[in-house]
């Protein structure tokens, strides 16, 4: 006789910070619900990033609901402190996993979702897709490559500054990771970082807080996009958080290029007509989303970006959680994922 094919009342495809707060409120409802996840473990996602990593948020801002960061309030997080937190906060809640599981293909059947992984099939009356806002690198196209002898890594490839050949590094994209990189960088290799526009930095800390402290007292941190305080925050969203950077370019210990035209074997072209060679580019130029396997005529928008209205897809029984701007600022924060997983929550009910 054929096994009988369970059909869970909720999927949650993705079981990092976002994936794993829902996963909380869902037990407290007491659904009959799963969470995926493509990784081996719990916290992989924070584990496989570089080395060095160190979060710019302190401990009592990186909390998921139920459960606080085990740290003092003034300690910032490594990577892998999270990555070991996300594993037990799974294990704490006994939440019901399975893992190694990439999902293929989300389809929907007379109202019932089917996730089909490489080894089996799931299937569910409701999805939410939590699979975060960094999936696929982002590497920006020009008229012409740069020589194949110059090195080239995307920032989710970057490990430690062993990887890189002694001589020039051209750093690309002053966000907070390509700021990051760039620092640590400079302590052995000659850094020449290309940005689109001059970078603005913000101290960690204002009048002795930190300054997430002020956000989360300020409403802004949660301030939906289209609001006052929200949009204030959206002109912010390209803030360099920490001085390190600021003080070595000032020093000269690192310089400053606009952005890149194009390359002349192993010359790198810029904007303003300079010229130089480098030996290895390193893109910290962020991710684009990736949906293919999200087989649902009307989830996707024609820009690859799912449709959405504060989580809530027009598709019956779908949602999202922890994406970019989803609610507020902080929705793709540990800061936010349990907030946008109890507005989720409720509309699971």
């Amino acid at each position: 006789m054929q096994k009988m094919q369970v059909i869970y009342d909720v999927l949650v495809i993705g079981a990092g910070q976002a994936g794993l707060a829902l996963g909380y409120y869902l037990q407290q409802q007491k659904k009959d619900f799963l969470l995926l996840d493509a990784s081996a473990r719990v916290g992989d996602s924070w584990r496989n990033r570089y080395d060095s990593l160190r979060l710019f948020t302190p401990a009592p801002y990186c909390n998921l609901p139920g459960w606080p960061l085990p740290f003092p309030k003034n300690h910032y997080p490594t990577k892998d402190e999270i990555a070991d937190y996300l594993e037990q906060y799974a294990q704490r809640f006994q939440l019901p996993l399975a893992l190694e599981q990439k999902v293929l293909s989300l389809t929907r059947t007379n109202g019932v979702f089917q996730a089909q992984t490489s080894t089996q099939l799931f299937q569910a009356r409701q999805v939410v897709i939590a699979t975060g806002p960094f999936q696929t690198p982002f590497v920006p196209s020009f008229s012409s490559n740069p020589d194949e002898r110059v090195l080239q890594l995307h920032s989710s490839q970057y490990l430690n500054p062993a990887q890189i050949p002694a001589g020039k590094v051209l750093v690309v994209g002053a966000g907070n990771s390509g700021a990051q990189l760039a620092v640590e960088l400079a302590q052995t290799h000659e850094v020449h970082l290309s940005v689109r526009k001059q970078p603005r930095f913000s101290s960690l800390q204002v009048l002795g807080q930190s300054v997430f402290w002020w956000a989360t007292k300020t409403g802004a941190i949660y301030a939906p996009p289209t609001s006052f305080l929200g949009k204030m925050a959206l002109r912010q969203a390209d803030v360099v958080y920490g001085r390190e950077l600021e003080k070595l370019l000032r020093k000269g210990d690192i310089q400053l290029r606009p952005e890149i035209k194009g390359f002349n074997q192993a010359q790198t072209i810029f904007q303003d007509g300079s010229q130089t060679t480098f030996g290895s580019i390193l893109w910290a130029t962020g991710f684009k989303p990736c949906y293919d396997w999200l087989q649902i005529p009307g989830a996707i928008a024609a820009n690859g970006s799912p449709v959405h209205q504060n989580g809530i897809s027009p598709i019956a029984g779908l949602f999202y959680l922890g994406l970019s701007w989803q609610r507020s600022r902080s929705s793709a924060l540990l800061l936010g994922a349990g907030r946008d997983a109890w507005y989720i929550a409720q509309q699971l009910s």
